[in-house]
């Protein structure tokens, strides 16, 4: 019998799954037969919930195979992140001097920084602007839309930022600063392009966000082809200026997976005139809208499933263009338009990334750039620069989670448990002896029993049990095996402390819980190349 078989998970406190507390009411006695009934009735439901959980439910043999070859091997900073280019606008509230955010941000290294989006097609590098008295507003989200300017001290705090968290930055340049004659303008870029290298400043870029959508936001377009173009130039100049050995991504295109293949399409057209100039194909994933998804959204498996979709889709579209290149999700989270309000920042948002870190990896996407570590509601760190719960489980996913991706049989992988494996992270490696990594959620109300089965050797293996829990779906605490995670008074990550089980037990994933099982001492042939 395992840990968990003995140690009775509290279901009640997720049965409402807008995560509402419920009160305990004060029962007042008035007669002798009233509270004899109460007490006996309490009895009996106590009784029936034990014995609930207790009974027999059915066994997942998940199937591990330490003989196999690799499945992909994913960019070591496959775990990244954004800074939305809007936060720019107001340098007096992004935190990138506070050494509160920068420790937040080491904890997450390596890693590549996106400094992207929407306001990228805005920004202008150290300019006076015109005064604009009309506020131009995205009718998309309602964010700011006006150009403006970003000084070179601005940019130099930004940089130092992310040279101190020991993270690697990603530039998005205005790709709408254009000619009379619709090309590319690329006098501002020049400038800002000049301004790094003079600084010897290591730095990756990328032009333009979502240009597909550019007519809906700014009532502009730039097609796919002058797009391609635009890029070709662009790589050109990073060559001539220095910067040969940085990479370049695109076309960062969004709708993926609609009913009118406008992102598809669009990033068919564009592959199918670029002249190598990209390293890596980029687009952009949302499972839902941030204004009406609910908390049973971030919980339904149909949910989850749109992501296979959306990746085969980009898959399709390189096939389509003729090209062989690695795609990169360069901006994603749970809901767009900022988030979903209370949702994407809380424990329930935990499930839809880390189960999109996991898929995408088994499918090889080179690196998830996720969406946001600051600002909004899907940020995972808050305004009051704690983290919220999915930096918990992207620092676990960095800590535990290796490059190197392994195959791992499991028949419920697009149901509610869903599980993936790699190589064990060499630092979480303990005496340095082999170890194997899986890692997933299980977002059924339900306990789910998870027999191992493979060609390792059990004697000499050891299972680490790491269970993230919440009190409610909705709570902002995350537990690790029962408690509760906070960094040290001195910012450093605290002890993640394991429970220990053989290997032939059965493990019990709590309802609606994550985990990374760590096989202590399995030792696939693939782990060691």
């Amino acid at each position: 019998m395992s840990y968990f078989d003995n140690t009775v998970w509290n279901r009640n406190q997720y049965h409402n799954i807008e995560g509402k507390e419920r009160s305990n009411t004060a029962i007042r006695s008035l007669i002798n037969f009233i509270v004899t009934g109460l007490i006996l009735s309490v009895l009996l439901i106590s009784i029936w919930q034990l014995s609930h959980y207790h009974s027999p439910s059915k066994t997942h043999t998940i199937v591990l195979n330490v003989a196999a070859p690799l499945i992909h091997k994913i960019s070591k900073r496959f775990l990244s992140f954004g800074l939305d280019s809007s936060l720019l606008r107001d340098m007096k509230h992004f935190p990138v001097r506070d050494n509160r955010f920068i420790n937040l941000a080491r904890h997450l290294s390596p890693a590549y920084v996106r400094v992207g989006g929407t306001s990228a097609d805005c920004l202008f590098f150290n300019r006076t602007l015109p005064i604009i008295f009309e506020k131009l507003i995205n009718p998309v989200d309602g964010s700011d839309i006006n150009n403006f300017t970003l000084s070179t001290d601005d940019y130099l705090a930004i940089y130092e930022f992310t040279n101190k968290a020991g993270i690697r930055m990603m530039f998005d340049l205005n790709v709408l600063i254009r000619r009379s004659d619709g090309k590319w303008d690329d006098t501002n870029a020049r400038e800002i392009i000049n301004f790094s290298k003079g600084r010897d400043m290591m730095i990756d870029w990328q032009m333009g966000n979502e240009p597909n959508s550019f007519r809906h936001v700014f009532n502009r377009t730039v097609s796919a082809k002058q797009l391609a173009d635009d890029y070709n130039h662009l790589r050109m100049l990073l060559n001539n200026l220095g910067y040969m050995s940085s990479i370049l991504v695109g076309p960062e295109v969004n709708h993926i997976g609609d009913e009118n293949r406008m992102g598809e399409l669009y990033a068919v057209e564009f592959l199918k005139n670029d002249k190598n100039s990209i390293s890596y194909v980029t687009w952009h994933q949302y499972y839902l809208n941030g204004r009406e998804a609910t908390t049973k959204d971030f919980v339904n498996p149909e949910v989850f499933n749109r992501l296979p979709t959306q990746i085969d889709r980009v898959k399709n579209a390189i096939k389509e263009a003729g090209q062989n290149i690695t795609m990169w999700m360069s901006e994603t989270s749970s809901a767009y338009g900022g988030g979903a309000p209370e949702l994407s920042d809380k424990f329930v948002a935990g499930f839809l990334w880390l189960d999109k870190l996991g898929y995408s990896a088994s499918t090889g996407v080179n690196v998830v750039i996720r969406q946001s570590l600051f600002g909004g509601y899907y940020a995972m760190v808050g305004p009051d620069l704690n983290p919220n719960p999915d930096w918990w489980v992207s620092v676990m996913f960095k800590q535990f989670v290796s490059e190197k991706v392994l195959q791992l049989i499991n028949p419920n992988k697009f149901g509610t448990l869903r599980l993936y494996a790699h190589c064990t992270a060499e630092n979480a490696l303990i005496n340095r002896v082999p170890s194997i990594t899986i890692y997933g959620v299980n977002i059924d109300s339900e306990s789910a029993r998870i027999s191992l089965r493979g060609n390792y050797d059990y004697k000499s293996s050891k299972v680490l049990l790491y269970i993230l829990t919440a009190d409610y779906l909705k709570s902002r605490e995350i537990r690790l095996n029962g408690d509760i995670l906070a960094l040290n008074p001195d910012g450093s990550l605290p002890p993640f402390k394991p429970i220990i089980i053989d290997p032939a037990y059965i493990i019990v994933l709590p309802p609606f819980s994550m985990a990374f099982i760590i096989l202590h001492g399995a030792n696939a042939q693939a782990c060691a190349a």
